[in-house]
């Protein structure tokens, strides 16, 4: 909403919210603005300094990490530390050379001192060779020699340079079928004469080891501790935000730095540092609102000291307002209740400026206005009453009762039993449409006179017009206006045989719809344009008579009944091209005349 728009509302609101408005914007504004400024420069002076401290805890506790696999990292190099590994590895085989039992004894005896280093747990060790049969020793299991390698990717990965490569977790296979998460410590082992590869050593390590020292060593209230790979994959992840996995790939942090990830009260401040042991990230991600807890409470205390400063200017303007706008209040009140009808309220003069004079002109006024409020009822009731009226007298057929009487009985004679009952049904419509006697009929009475009207079609039309009446037998003595369906039903007839192809089906269907009655008139006829259907219906509403040909019989029904019963009801339209039309006639249960209140 633009300032224009705010002042346009706000004109049109009372004297006293107008004072109030501005009083309560000022304070607001001057308050808002003071304390966004203030909170603004200390938040972005505790964010710095939080943000080195987090940079500090993330090296710190890649550093305890490190430690650990410092550890390993020296155990994978003892093959070096053993010249008879080492002659193991050097000695070139042929094919099918057997491995004497000293060879075996000295390879064994080496993996099994290397499982029980005392330093840190180990699920397995496998030492590659790459000139003769390789060793793997198992936790829950003897040791055997191998002849495959299993993962020659990994390998692949530690054949790039001669320090310690960190995998990280995967699942290993024990010969007892048990399977261990674990994650594998891989160095090179090259001829310390030549440089050439001679094998391999890799240490398989329980992950579960490794998750219980970073648990211990990890802050409490970190919102999130992530442990990542050089590929990405997860070595370690604790806490409850997502924010870090949804900002960016995993493999993206890489190095070392601090972002803030999220917004509002979701932001965290995410610090990432890369070991350059293991070459795995260690990312931590902890929610600013925790960080800056100083920050908050002084935010807190702004903002309550702002809302009581606030109060009290509000209920001071309120008081204020109050007063000076309280004679014009009473006059208000005075004014809606003669709107409503109540002539008898008067206003006491308690003052002599101008809001006083206006009270007396009021009350003069109001004095005069009943009268002239009851004449003008009684001249809208007759005016109602006289177009009535002329509606009726244009849908009332004008023919000679006697001329039928005659048609019929020469028909009589001449045995001619189509135009004997064309005849009577005729003299029925003519009786029922020319007896202005009542204006309202008993829906059963309707009934009766569309069907002989329907007769009379189907003896015209023969087999080309077919029609159904459904209306639940407890409607059949609710009033309706005389001749409100005939017309309908006429209009479904020449649109449908006389001015369309083909065969013509009408339904009338009634049933109890809420409080009211509706009932039904649907054909299967070419039906109308959207455009022509929203046309009819503007005619209908503002009493239009269309100047083409069509849709008078529907204007004037819809305004008797409007004129009967009130806004709400009358007839809706249903219709699309070439799909037929259903036209709705809404109508009370009591189906009485609209009443007008009094003083409207």
């Amino acid at each position: 909403m633009t300032i224009r728009a705010w002042m346009r509302q706000l004109m049109t609101k009372r004297l006293a919210a107008k004072l109030i408005a501005v009083n309560v914007l000022l304070i607001t504004l001057a308050l808002t603005i003071t304390s966004i400024m203030g909170y603004k420069d200390f938040s972005q002076s505790m964010q710095r300094n939080v943000g080195k401290y987090q940079a500090d805890v993330v090296r710190g506790l890649t550093a305890n990490i490190d430690v650990y696999m410092n550890e390993l990292n020296l155990l994978s190099a003892t093959p070096y530390q053993s010249p008879e590994i080492m002659a193991y590895l050097e000695q070139r085989r042929e094919g099918g050379q057997v491995l004497s039992y000293e060879e075996k004894q000295r390879v064994s005896g080496f993996m099994r001192k290397t499982m029980a280093n005392g330093r840190v747990d180990v699920a397995g060790i496998t030492l590659y060779n790459y000139r003769g049969p390789s060793y793997r020793e198992m936790e829950d299991s003897p040791g055997r020699f191998i002849t495959d390698v299993d993962d020659k990717d990994m390998l692949l990965h530690a054949a790039q340079s001669g320090k310690a490569f960190f995998r990280g977790p995967h699942t290993l296979h024990s010969y007892s079928g048990a399977t261990y998460e674990v994650f594998s410590v891989v160095r090179r082992i090259s001829s310390l004469e030549t440089g050439e590869i001679l094998g391999y050593f890799v240490i398989d390590v329980p992950l579960a080891s490794l998750t219980q020292r970073i648990a211990s060593l990890s802050q409490q209230g970190s919102n999130l501790l992530w442990i990542v790979d050089q590929t990405g994959q997860d070595v370690y992840y604790s806490g409850s935000s997502a924010s870090a996995r949804n900002e960016r790939e995993a493999s993206s942090y890489r190095g070392e730095g601090t972002v803030t990830i999220g917004k509002g009260a979701d932001a965290d401040l995410l610090t990432y540092y890369t070991s350059p042991v293991t070459d795995w990230t260690v990312i931590q991600a902890v929610p600013l609102s925790v960080l800056l807890k100083d920050t908050i409470v002084m935010k807190n205390k702004t903002i309550g000291l702002g809302l009581f400063c606030l109060m009290l200017g509000a209920v001071v303007s309120v008081w204020i307002s109050l007063r000076i706008t309280r004679p014009l209040r009473l006059l208000s009140s005075s004014m809606k209740k003669v709107e409503r009808g109540e002539f008898d309220a008067a206003i006491p003069v308690v003052s002599w400026d101008e809001v006083g004079h206006l009270s007396r002109t009021f009350n003069v006024m109001v004095s005069r206005l009943e009268t002239l409020t009851y004449r003008l009822y009684e001249t809208e009731i007759r005016e109602k009453n006289a177009e009535i009226a002329a509606l009726q007298s244009q849908i009332n057929p004008h023919f000679l009762y006697n001329t039928l009487g005659s048609i019929s009985l020469y028909a009589e004679l001449q045995h001619n039993r189509e135009v004997v009952q064309m005849t009577n049904h005729l003299s029925a419509l003519l009786r029922y449409s020319m007896n202005g006697g009542n204006s309202e009929v008993l829906l059963r009475q309707e009934l009766e006179h569309i069907q002989g009207y329907l007769e009379i079609q189907q003896i015209r039309f023969e087999d080309r017009l077919t029609y159904q009446l459904n209306v639940e037998p407890e409607l059949l003595d609710a009033r309706i206006v005389r001749l409100t369906l005939q017309p309908i039903v006429e209009n479904s007839i020449i649109h449908g045989l006389e001015k369309g192809r083909g065969d013509v089906h009408i339904e009338v269907n009634g049933r109890k719809l809420g409080i009211g009655i509706c009932i039904e008139i649907t054909d299967n006829g070419p039906g109308i344009a959207g455009e022509q259907l929203e046309q009819q219906m503007s005619n209908m509403e503002e009493g239009i008579i269309p100047g083409s040909p069509g849709g008078h019989g529907l204007v004037n029904v819809h305004r008797r009944l409007v004129l009967r019963y009130g806004a709400g009801y009358g007839l809706q339209l249903e219709s699309s091209l070439g799909e037929g039309m259903v036209v709705k006639v809404n109508l009370p249960s009591g189906a009485t005349e609209n009443k007008l209140p009094r003083g409207e």
